[in-house]
């Protein structure tokens, strides 16, 4: 159901288990105007409304992800992952003060991701150049991460995933401006990440949860 996505050689040997899966989906000429699913975030908010921030990194999926992150030199305290940061910002608190709303399409992704607390992505299709691969950047590969006012060149060594043209995100902890999906997108490329102590099952699960959201909000095409 998912595809592999290519793992370099270099990535291969230095982190060992890690994967990307993904798949291609059709968005509805609708999707941008789908209404929020209130009581799937509400729901979230009560499972975890009155939680310690420790509590949250303790989890265990989140916690294989932290590891993750120390191994690619990001220290989890201060670019916690995105589960993590979702969590911490949002539904801890007493209060769920609004809504972390996007676009239908990456607001179904990012529901699914609390749920399994598994880092999904939702790339819009028609910025990605060719086939996709996580790999180390060599240097001087010009990246803008989403909000950024422009591009900086990325030293060597960086773990990102990319097309056959360019850098889409910094992996598994900031995507990229230029496949950000938009009011006029169309399709999306899906992905998941597995890291050590996740296995492909729960990555796998993750994505068909998400993919399943993308349908019930009417968001996602057949096919």
């Amino acid at each position: 159901m998912f595809t592999a996505i290519h793992i370099a050689q270099a990535v291969r040997r230095e982190l060992g288990e890690v994967e990307v899966y993904g798949r291609e989906l059709g968005l509805d000429e609708r999707a941008a105007s789908a209404p929020p699913d209130t009581a799937a975030w509400y729901e979230i908010h009560e499972r975890w409304r009155g939680r310690s921030k420790a509590e949250v990194a303790d989890d265990p999926r989140i916690r294989a992800y932290s590891e993750f992150y120390r191994r690619i030199g990001l220290d989890p305290k201060k670019t916690p992952p995105s589960v993590q940061n979702l969590l911490q910002r949002f539904f801890i608190k007493d209060e769920l003060a609004r809504l972390p709303l996007i676009h239908p399409a990456v607001d179904a992704v990012n529901l699914a991701a609390l749920e399994h607390r598994i880092p999904l992505g939702a790339f819009d299709s028609a910025a990605v150049a060719g086939s996709l691969r996580l790999d180390f950047t060599q240097g001087d590969e010009p990246f803008q991460g989403l909000g950024e006012p422009e591009a900086a060149e990325l030293p060597a060594g960086v773990l990102v995933l990319a097309d056959e043209e360019k850098v889409l995100s910094r992996f598994c902890y900031r995507d990229g401006e230029a496949q950000k999906v938009t009011a006029q997108t169309r399709s999306v490329w899906l992905l998941g990440c597995q890291v050590p102590g996740i296995s492909r099952a729960e990555t796998e699960a993750a994505l068909a949860a998400a993919a399943a959201r993308l349908e019930r909000a009417g968001v996602r095409t057949a096919g």
